[in-house]
């Protein structure tokens, strides 16, 4: 009888383990695979950038809304191009991911402000057809910091070549509605190939980041 007993307590035991276990599974968020989620959202500094329509733009302009950010210029052979033609072609499934109510924006931060003036960034825009992408830029002394304070970089030989390119970075970063940098999608590196987010990545990672940041 005390045999019995001790089995029933056993089993008892085993089930509530079990259930502990299989919530716990449940709770679980799976972890991005190119992505990388700030344990704590990190405060942007002020900075004032034009728009590819003249405005100006300060950290107040990103409360109230999502906003995926990518730094680069617009005579950028490959990154730049393929890069934003992702976004503006993953745009509506990224919209879909977060709540109904959540506006999702689209910022090219152009790190050539001699060449890319409202004009040609404007011009820049337009070719992706998507509203919500809105092309910024500024001089240097505000550009750096903020570029920096997002995480990227950039950085332009002292050439007086016309045709001279711009190294920059190739990650994309996710700002949240409290203007706070949350989380990064990093590229794909490999050997021959230009580093990119592709479209693949992007919709992959994007909702375990949103569970994550939720």
């Amino acid at each position: 009888m005390k045999i019995q007993k001790v089995v029933v307590a056993l089993l008892l035991i085993l089930v509530m383990l079990a259930g502990v276990l299989s919530y716990q599974h449940l709770q679980k968020v799976d972890e991005p695979v190119s992505a990388l989620v700030y344990p704590k959202a990190r405060d942007l500094q002020e900075f004032k950038l034009s728009s590819h329509l003249g405005t100006t733009l300060g950290r107040q302009d990103l409360r109230g809304q999502w906003t995926l950010a990518f730094v680069g210029y617009t005579y950028c052979p490959d990154i730049c191009p393929m890069t934003m033609a992702t976004l503006s072609g993953s745009y509506n499934q990224l919209k879909q991911m977060l709540p109904a109510d959540a506006k999702l924006a689209i910022w090219f931060i152009s790190a050539d402000p001699q060449r890319d003036t409202v004009n040609q960034l404007n011009s820049y825009v337009g070719y992706f057809q998507q509203p919500a992408i809105t092309g910024v830029t500024a001089g240097h002394d505000q550009l750096f910091p903020f570029v920096r304070d997002l995480g990227l970089m950039y950085a332009i030989s002292s050439t007086t070549e016309p045709d001279y390119l711009v190294d920059h970075s190739a990650s994309i970063v996710l700002i949240n509605p409290d203007a706070q940098l949350a989380a990064v999608f990093k590229p794909e590196m490999a050997a021959g190939k230009v580093p990119l987010v592709s479209k693949t990545m992007l919709l992959a990672d994007f909702p375990l980041v949103m569970a994550k940041l939720q």
